[in-house]
């Protein structure tokens, strides 16, 4: 594991038995960081090593060892980090990584986000060798949903210029380079965002991160603005944009182009569906592209876990897009992502949309998506294949119950790419 790939310990300050560890009170009001306060104060002797730990999921636990399966020592969610040197007069080159938890259990309320009377007033302190050792931690703990307010010097501009992205009325988007080289996009909340929404968020990020589909994460940060506090999020970039840039650029594209495309994205929503998460705004902005056929499922704002009972009854996501029950107001399940989805394919295939009303009136939209008639035997489907309008078919459906389910869409013949048999049409490889 890249958690244990340097030797970690916590400071003796703890104590020297699992049983016996405690937090030690933090100093934030010496203008230093947490762990420049605490190197500048502790003990730098040679019996500063405490017991040794590592990172086991969400958690900092103690070594395992023959008398002891490993204890968990706090939990690392919304947990603020940094990290600073360490002197000592017995090792060279060492340092400190700080965990502070959130005061009172309450997550980013409990954290200096809040204003530092809010923030915990007890952290771990955790000494290893080499300031870079240090800092690969710190980013480890970052993808693991800790809380960081370094971003100036963990990530520089890419390039000339502003290198913005994206921009918004809610975030601008940069990008950005990390110490190591790695080029990501950085999202800057342009507002004080709800604490509740970043947790649910950046929890559900880090849940649904070992698939190539899904958006990659890279850590939380906030920053003091006009006496507010803001939010950053990093993610992995995605050099070739958003998929509705990629149709507006390129128009409407051909069955065999679009295949690998569709299917990554049902097989990002498979895997996030598998964890009991919906998505709730799928949607062209939200597939980015890693390469031209390449797409991961981003923007997880309106993502909850489908056992979430309050967040199931919110009406959410964007018209035209969004599923007819939702609009109805009636209960919905994962499959408000098929359809999504499916207005998604129709939309790669003709660069319309299916429910669109011409004043882009969205009550008007809204009406036409409960209605749901889909007419698929005009110019372009008429001359698709009929596999391709079943599966549109089955996916931009009034009915939840008759809607394919991710994995199903998988075994579709149409996304499988079995040939043509039973209509004399063959699937074009020229743009429609």
């Amino acid at each position: 594991s890249d958690s244990t790939a340097c030797q970690l310990w916590l400071h003796s300050c703890h104590g020297m038995q699992a049983a016996e560890l405690q937090a030690v009170l933090i100093d934030r009001s010496s203008g230093l960081t947490v762990a420049e306060a605490f190197a500048a104060a502790a003990s730098s002797s040679e019996d500063m090593l405490g017991l040794g730990c590592q990172i086991a999921d969400l958690d900092l636990v103690t070594v395992p060892s023959e008398q002891d399966t490993g204890t968990v020592i706090t939990s690392l969610f919304v947990a603020e980090v940094c990290c600073a040197a360490f002197p000592s007069q017995q090792w060279a080159d060492m340092a400190v990584v700080a965990i502070v938890p959130p005061q009172g259990g309450v997550g980013l309320r409990g954290t200096a986000v809040a204003g530092e009377e809010s923030g915990g007033t007890a952290g771990w302190f955790i000494i290893l060798q080499g300031m870079p050792a240090a800092q690969d931690i710190v980013d480890r703990l970052s993808r693991l949903g800790c809380l960081r307010n370094d971003l100036p010097q963990a990530f520089s501009l890419a390039g000339e210029g502003d290198c913005i992205i994206g921009e918004g009325a809610y975030a601008t988007v940069y990008h950005m380079r990390a110490r190591d080289g790695t080029v990501v996009a950085v999202k800057q909340m342009n507002q004080t965002a709800d604490y509740e929404s970043i947790e649910r968020e950046v929890s559900t990020l880090i849940e649904l991160q070992q698939s190539e589909f899904v958006i990659g994460y890279y850590g939380m940060f906030w920053r003091t603005e006009a006496e507010q506090s803001m939010f950053s999020l990093v993610f992995e970039l995605a050099p070739c944009g958003d998929l509705l840039y990629k149709i507006l650029k390129t128009g409407a594209m051909t069955e065999t182009t679009i295949r690998p495309i569709f299917t990554g994205i049902i097989e990002g929503l498979n895997h996030v569906h598998a964890h009991n998460i919906v998505h709730r705004d799928i949607k062209t902005e939200n597939i980015l592209l890693k390469a031209e056929d390449c797409p991961v499922v981003a923007d997880f704002g309106l993502a909850c876990l489908i056992t979430d009972e309050q967040q199931m009854t919110r009406r959410c996501g964007s018209p035209g897009f969004v599923a007819p029950e939702v609009c109805l107001g009636t209960q919905y399940d994962f499959k408000v992502d098929m359809f999504g989805a499916g207005v998604i394919l129709y939309f790669m295939l003709s660069k319309e949309m299916p429910f669109s009303s011409p004043d882009r009136d969205s009550a008007a939209t809204m009406r036409k998506t409960v209605k749901c008639s889909l007419h698929l035997h005009r110019a372009p489907w008429d001359e698709m294949t009929s596999r391709l309008r079943n599966v549109l078919r089955q996916l931009i459906c009034k009915s939840q119950e008759d809607r394919l389910t991710a994995a199903g869409c998988l075994e579709h013949s149409w996304v499988v790419g079995k040939s043509e048999k039973s209509s004399g049409k063959k699937e074009k490889t020229s743009s429609t």
